[in-house]
């Protein structure tokens, strides 16, 4: 959902509580991007395609190795990069590596399934980027197709994990709300019932909120 795109900064607040509380989905994904060389809203994620949507932080330097990665990508899916920036050529490269497993319509796609081809992504890129010459490192990538959602790290950039819960007037814990929440960056130690995510690790997150870690080989 893009809430704001301007060429200026602005000092006015910009309101998500009420927008996404009426969004009616399992998985979200917010990013706030501050890039001047990537303007407008193609090149704004997070990125979509058909029930898939995908957002990764920063914009790592991955010209080099931008050719050959195309190549991987069917024509199908070529068609549907609309903009310039480094996350959306990695999404497409992820969607290429789904279908080439027979995943990309299936709603009910397990994770593990979603994880192999983020893992699959990561290792063809660090692998283009190294005949080209190139040591780059990657931002933490999310990608979700509305049901479950598979979040990873890939080097020094954290990743926060956070189990969320309410408790009723007696101080028992609700069971009618129940979330996880993921959050890249910060500083320090993790705190506030944040756990951070090991480097090269995923958080797997099913539908019915079960969370797992797995490494990234494919």
């Amino acid at each position: 959902m893009l809430r704001v795109r301007t060429p200026k900064s602005s000092q006015e607040a910009v309101d998500h509580a009420g927008p996404l509380a009426e969004i009616p989905t399992d998985c979200a994904i917010g990013q706030a991007v501050n890039d001047d060389r990537f303007g407008g809203t193609d090149n704004t994620p997070p990125f979509r395609f058909r029930r898939w949507m995908f957002a990764m932080t920063g914009t790592p330097e991955i010209d080099a190795a931008a050719p050959r990665l195309l190549e991987h990508i069917p024509e199908y899916l070529r068609r549907n990069l609309k903009g310039k920036t480094p996350g959306e050529l990695l999404f497409h490269v992820f969607l290429a590596m789904l279908h080439d497993e027979g995943s990309v319509d299936d709603p009910n796609v397990n994770v593990q399934a979603t994880r192999r081809a983020l893992a699959a992504t990561i290792k063809l890129v660090h692998t283009e980027l190294a005949k080209a010459g190139k040591s780059v490192a990657l931002g933490n990538l999310a990608v979700t197709n509305g049901r479950s959602m598979v979040c990873a790290r890939i080097d020094e950039e954290p990743l926060r994990l956070r189990k969320l819960w309410v408790n009723d007037d007696r101080g028992a814990r609700d069971e009618s709300f129940r979330g996880v929440l993921l959050v890249s960056g910060g500083d320090g130690e993790a705190r506030d019932g944040f756990e951070d995510v090991p480097a090269r690790h995923a958080v797997l997150v099913q539908r019915d909120l079960q969370v797992a870690l797995a490494g990234l080989e494919p």
